[in-house]
């Protein structure tokens, strides 16, 4: 899988707010149902530092939006 270094960095640089649209929208668009209420900044910045790692753990960021649905 290959990610588009520049449209994670441009994710990442969102509010919060805009960042969360931007999450829930590509969740929906592949069959995911996430809450519409926007996380804590401090969970936020968790998918920041993920999308942002040198390496990215798919399985750290599937962790966290699971999370998210879960609540």
């Amino acid at each position: 899988m290959r990610f588009d270094r520049e449209k994670l960095e441009a994710l990442a640089s969102l509010p919060d707010d805009k960042l969360w649209a931007e999450v829930v929208g590509i969740a929906e668009r592949y069959g995911y149902s996430l809450p519409k209420e926007t996380p804590s900044h401090t969970d936020l910045e968790k998918m920041r530092a993920a999308a942002r790692a040198e390496k990215i753990n798919v399985s750290e960021a599937l962790r966290l939006v699971n999370q998210y649905k879960k609540r």
